[in-house]
């Protein structure tokens, strides 16, 4: 999926969906999208089991799409079913959370 803004409408109507924010620390507390999850990429193997099962579906965002495409091939890599990759927060056009 490559319309952030389009893939925060899914995950906002998906129920049990998880958003993570791939961004550092201070990107996040900067500005993030509503209900997102803040983890490294680095750290997702170990953390994602903390708060997703293998069928949770799964959004992932970065600043411009490319931290989150390749933690979607890791995530289905792993045996997590239902894993989007919604690309950029660069091009999101909602109201961000500090």
């Amino acid at each position: 999926m490559e319309d952030i803004n389009r893939g925060i409408l899914l995950y906002q109507s998906t129920p049990g969906a998880v958003l993570i924010d791939l961004r550092d620390a201070e990107d996040y507390a900067e500005g993030h999208i509503s209900g997102a999850v803040s983890m490294l990429p680095e750290n997702i193997r170990e953390e994602i089991a903390a708060i997703a099962q293998k069928d949770t579906p799964i959004f992932l965002y970065c600043y411009g799409g490319m931290r989150s495409y390749q933690a979607e091939a890791l995530l289905q890599a792993r045996g997590y079913l239902h894993v989007s990759s919604i690309g950029g927060i660069d091009r999101y056009d909602g109201a961000l959370e500090e």
